[in-house]
């Protein structure tokens, strides 16, 4: 294998690696909650897709992040790089934040979106409340992956 190749696995598997770790994680979840029955399961769903719609719309701090720290890398600037970097990191701890507070908040409504019965609807808020608390740094992480990315 060319030193090349093996440069672009080195930053390609971590990068990869943390974009599936969210539905990694929600698989992980279905293979152990599926045992505890099918209510369970069902609030586990309702939470998942929940989760995947909002980490999925905040995977521009990935994107951007890499964009705009090979932007100043090209350019030959290694220290707006890395600020840019930081920046992107602050944001995801920001908007992770917001996202966290809001989600533990309307965890009833968006549950509540389904029109689930009670049973159900129970498993999904408790399930979603506690999962809300991993948003930042999730989105920490997608922020970081677009730092080594972009470097």
């Amino acid at each position: 294998m060319k030193a090349v190749d093996r440069e672009i696995l080195r930053l390609a598997v971590p990068a990869f690696l943390a974009l599936v770790a969210e539905p990694l994680f929600l698989l992980s979840d279905a293979a152990i909650v599926g045992h505890l029955g099918t209510p369970e399961l069902a609030g586990l769903g309702i939470a998942a897709v929940v989760l995947q719609t909002v980490v999925g719309l905040c995977v521009f701090l990935a994107y951007g992040t890499t964009a705009s720290v090979a932007r100043h890398l090209g350019a030959g600037d290694l220290r707006a790089a890395l600020a840019q970097g930081v920046d992107g990191l602050w944001l995801a701890v920001i908007i992770g934040a917001v996202a966290t507070v809001g989600g533990v908040l309307a965890t009833r409504p968006l549950v509540a979106a389904f029109d689930t019965g009670a049973e159900v609807a129970g498993h999904a808020e408790t399930y979603l409340a506690i999962a809300f608390l991993g948003t930042t740094p999730l989105l920490i992480m997608l922020a970081a992956t677009g730092v080594l990315r972009g470097l």
